[in-house]
């Protein structure tokens, strides 16, 4: 993952996963305010387009107030056969008027084994299998809402559960 102009990263960093997931289990772990958040909603933000910690423009409170773009280019393996796919957006601050920040590009991409080929957001989500919703509840579970994870009701935890494991259905386990 790329990262630039997003919450505290100012300058263009890059986290190397593949060096991270050679255990299959890490960890993300700092100071409070070091970007640890920042790391797993610019995930979400690629993949997806949301962000919980805004509730109003994302451009502009997410943009670092020292940068003049937002960009996030995240490569990562999703499917049953281990598929890489590649979710991109961008932000452009205006140059006149700081406080305007232009509507962010989403850009898609699987590689078909030589190259990047585009595709569209719906083909990087179907592949990862689960809603933005779910994603962070199983794979990011925010900071202060671990307690909220723990405590959801029958009906969502059904659904939560049916979409990790909608594989149960074809043996009508799932009631």
């Amino acid at each position: 993952m790329t990262l630039e102009g997003i919450y505290s990263y100012r300058e263009r960093q890059t986290v190397d996963f593949e060096r991270l997931t050679g255990a299959r289990l890490f960890g993300i772990f700092g100071a409070v305010g070091s970007g640890k958040s920042a790391i797993l909603e610019a995930m979400v933000y690629a993949v997806y387009g949301t962000m919980d910690r805004v509730s109003t423009e994302v451009g502009y409170n997410v943009m670092n107030l020292q940068s003049d773009r937002l960009f996030v280019d995240f490569e990562f393996r999703a499917g049953r056969d281990g598929g890489r796919y590649r979710a991109v957006v961008e932000n452009r601050r205006n140059r006149k008027q700081f406080e305007k920040v232009a509507s962010p590009r989403f850009s898609y991409y699987e590689w078909d084994g030589e190259d990047w080929r585009p595709c569209e957001r719906r083909t990087v989500t179907d592949a990862i299998g689960l809603s933005a919703q779910n994603f962070k509840r199983v794979v990011i579970i925010p900071q202060g809402k671990f307690q909220e994870f723990l405590m959801l009701k029958d009906k969502e935890r059904t659904e939560m559960m049916m979409d990790l494991f909608g594989e149960l259905r074809q043996y009508a386990l799932y009631d």
